[in-house]
C-alpha cells in the first residue's frame, strides 16, 4: 500500500488562530508613507505569523489581552446611553 501524499498528525497540539479563525492573514488598514501592505490589502496574521494555528498558551495570552482592552475601552464609555442635556 503506497504511503499517502501529505502528512498528517492528530497530535499535533495545535489550535485555531483566534486572530484570523485559522485564516493566516488579515485586513491591512495602514496608511501614508510607512504602509507595509499593498492598497489596503492582507497582511500574515501577528498572532500565528500565516500558519493558522497557535499554541493553546498563545491562544490564552491573546484572548487574555484581547479581554483587557476591551474592558478598558467599557471602563471608558460612559455607563448610561441618555442624552445629555
Amino acid at each position: 500500500m503506497a504511503d499517502p501524499d501529505y502528512e498528517y498528525d492528530d497530535r499535533d497540539e495545535g489550535v485555531t488562530c483566534p486572530r484570523c479563525m485559522g485564516d493566516g492573514s488579515v485586513s491591512c488598514h495602514c496608511g501614508g508613507d510607512l504602509c507595509v501592505c499593498d492598497n489596503y490589502g492582507e497582511r500574515d496574521c501577528p498572532v500565528c505569523f500565516g500558519e493558522g494555528e497557535v499554541s493553546p498558551e498563545r491562544e490564552a495570552q491573546y484572548l487574555k489581552a484581547e479581554g483587557e482592552a476591551m474592558a478598558a475601552i467599557r471602563a471608558a464609555w460612559p455607563a448610561s446611553s441618555e442624552p445629555q442635556q
